[in-house]
């Protein structure tokens, strides 16, 4: 095992996964000389821990999700309380596994299905710092317009995610579903009658236009800021869709994050639990288990591994 908080098995089938843009459970095992049934096991963990997603091109084929957005949030969701038995993450064994595989990983595609496009947003999502934009006219199972994996990621971040859709798509109740789940985290999706555009963009910076074949990466700021100026125009225009759930403020993380970021900007005990707003003891008992699960020696060596992980 190298660190990644996996099993050996899991560990085999996801690097495995992440060689082929889409796999079938048969030709996993045929690949690793494995039973099926056993692989078809650890594919279902890798599902349940963010880590392989059904193929937007075949839905009885998964596929990696890149492991610049798959590794931090799964070492996210295990830092605090670890149970028995759960391989702990390193958060410099996670880095270098991401350096290596991006190393490797293919360049911008200008064509290619939607599993590649996947694998590229979530790249470049991965790096977002300030905003992401969503532009997204229609649903594709599997696609990763709607995946939380990915609002999750920007959220976490502290950055700001605006999602922008038909209004006929929130008729669907999985999209209906989705739109409540985005509320109640402080990123409220909007809808428009008509949207002309398929696009992502990212910190105002690269745009990905998607197209019937393909999708064309824009870095230029001559081609971008058109694309980022039609999408403030579709959002000012744009109704917020309402659900049942209360939303969190914007930009107001878990608490446990904001009490690591708050460590980590140089607060002291008592003021980082006057802004939080808990006691000093719930504070202490933050930092305790966060240094447990981060296998730190000194709260700050707890903050600098949460930095490497993405939690602040």
């Amino acid at each position: 095992m190298t660190g990644l908080g996996l099993d050996e098995d899991a560990e085999a089938v996801y690097q495995a996964a992440l060689r082929r843009p889409r796999w079938r459970v048969a030709e996993l095992a045929r690949y690793l000389d494995r039973p099926e049934p056993a692989v078809g096991t650890v594919v279902e963990r890798l599902r349940a821990d963010g880590l392989l997603v059904t193929s937007a091109e075949q839905a009885a084929s998964v596929r990696a999700v890149e492991p610049c957005l798959a590794l931090p949030a799964l070492a996210a969701s295990r830092v605090w309380g670890l149970s028995a038995g759960v391989t702990r993450p390193q958060a410099a064994a996670i880095a270098r596994f991401i350096a290596q595989h991006e190393q490797s990983a293919a360049a911008e595609p200008e064509s290619g299905g939607l599993d590649a496009i996947g694998s590229l947003v979530e790249r470049l999502i991965a790096g977002a710092r300030h905003e992401v934009v969503l532009l997204s006219p229609l649903h594709r199972p599997g696609s990763f317009e709607f995946s939380t994996l990915i609002a999750e990621a920007v959220l976490r971040r502290g950055a700001v995610l605006r999602c922008l859709w038909r209004t006929e798509l929130v008729r669907q109740h999985s999209l209906a579903a989705y739109a409540n789940w985005l509320r109640a985290r402080g990123a409220q999706p909007r809808v428009v009658p008509t949207l002309p555009i398929n696009a992502v963009l990212v910190d105002r910076s690269v745009a990905v236009v998607l197209r019937e074949r393909g999708a064309v990466v824009n870095r230029t700021a001559a081609t971008v800021a058109p694309l980022c100026a039609l999408a403030d125009q579709l959002w000012a225009r744009g109704t917020t869709v309402y659900g049942g759930a209360t939303p969190q403020p914007a930009g107001q993380a878990p608490r446990h994050r904001r009490v690591l970021r708050l460590l980590a900007e140089g607060l002291t005990d008592d003021a980082i639990a006057r802004q939080v707003g808990v006691s000093v003891r719930t504070v202490r008992n933050d930092m305790a288990a966060a240094m447990v699960s981060l296998d730190a020696r000194s709260r700050f060596q707890a903050g600098v591994r949460a930095a490497q992980l993405g939690l602040l």
